[in-house]
């Protein structure tokens, strides 16, 4: 298979792919003969799965859009095969396409009645499952969170980007952006000065994002302690996963808790937490009717009023159930 032919074609000369894998089971309910653009648009829309962690996907279309807008086009061409009968068919790049389609549409600002493409004849079926797969189960090897927060942090400190241009370029939002770098910041700052050449690990990462938690830092500081503190926990692991380092406010409040922390690490301390609120009754329930019982309790009105009176337990539990059901779901879908 050779590499392609560049070009840039006009989108409307380019076929939008209906049997595309990801959106084929959303266009099976109509008739092959109706199929048009809203329907794959709306297919292409879709989350990739039902799991609520999709809607949150940084590579969802309308964070692609709006990246492609600030960025004035797609850096990566779209993949095209021109078929025997001189047809041309996207059949990597559906989504970068139907974005170029619905913003020459729309008279978007920029001339989007060309895309970026390269173009193949008459590929093969083989060749075609190849392309989709390395596009779509492979991939290219993302970057790990800790080298996405050095480059963003470069940007904005020694290259002097606008932060509004940084968020528009990574097609995110402001608030994750802004905690990302300030994270990167904090562990460069308290962590590393702790650490061997060989000992930084960029792993703990994650533990630095949760510390940007207005609530972490409060009850860090109200206990007398410090930023240079809190990497000493994390590179000791006295705390261990992004859930413990939720749990500092509460801990750090009840003075026991704090005690078994500081001697023990977080999850001795949450366990001595956990006996106060143990109850005989709620751990003889299914998960089915645990799972009704927050169902119902999630929308009163008066449960939620009473989040602002709350010392920070409630919101840990709340927290810990969510990390938990999070991973029922994995196992459910690994099972499934």
């Amino acid at each position: 298979m050779t590499s392609g032919e560049f070009q840039n074609l006009p989108i409307d000369q380019v076929k939008l792919d209906t049997t595309n894998p990801r959106i084929r089971r959303f266009l099976e309910i109509f008739d092959e003969g109706v199929i048009g653009d809203h329907h794959i648009g709306l297919a292409l829309n879709a989350p990739s799965s039902d799991s609520p962690t999709a809607l949150a996907d940084t590579t969802t279309p309308s964070r692609l859009r709006e990246s492609i807008i600030a960025n004035r086009g797609i850096r990566q061409p779209i993949i095209v095969d021109r078929r025997e009968d001189g047809s041309l068919v996207c059949i990597e790049g559906n989504t970068r396409l139907w974005i170029y389609r619905d913003l020459h549409k729309k008279g978007a600002t920029g001339d989007w009645s060309k895309i970026p493409a390269l173009v193949h004849n008459r590929l093969e079926p083989e060749s075609i499952d190849a392309i989709r797969l390395q596009a779509h189960l492979v991939g290219p090897r993302p970057w790990d969170a800790y080298s996405k927060a050095r480059y963003l942090h470069e940007l904005q400190n020694v290259e002097l980007m606008p932060l509004e241009r940084i968020v528009a370029l990574c097609g995110g939002n402001q608030r994750d952006v802004t905690r990302s770098i300030q994270a990167y910041a904090d562990m460069e700052e308290f962590y590393r000065p702790l650490c061997e050449a060989d000992e930084f690990d960029p792993e703990r990462f994650s533990g630095f994002v949760e510390y940007q938690s207005p609530r972490v830092q409060e009850a860090i500081l109200m206990n007398g302690f410090s930023g240079t503190d809190f990497a000493e926990w994390i590179k000791d692991r006295r705390i261990n996963t992004l859930q413990e380092v939720r749990q500092l406010p509460a801990v750090l409040k009840d003075k026991n808790a704090k005690a078994i922390f500081l001697k023990d690490g977080m999850k001795m301390a949450i366990r001595a937490l956990d006996r106060e609120t143990d109850n005989v009754e709620l751990q003889k329930a299914s998960l089915a009717q645990l799972a009704a019982a927050i169902a119902s309790k999630a929308y009163s009105m008066p449960e939620i009023q009473s989040f602002r009176e709350d010392d920070g337990a409630t919101l840990r539990h709340v927290e810990a159930a969510i990390d938990a059901l999070q991973t029922l779901q994995s196992l459910i879908v690994d099972a499934g």
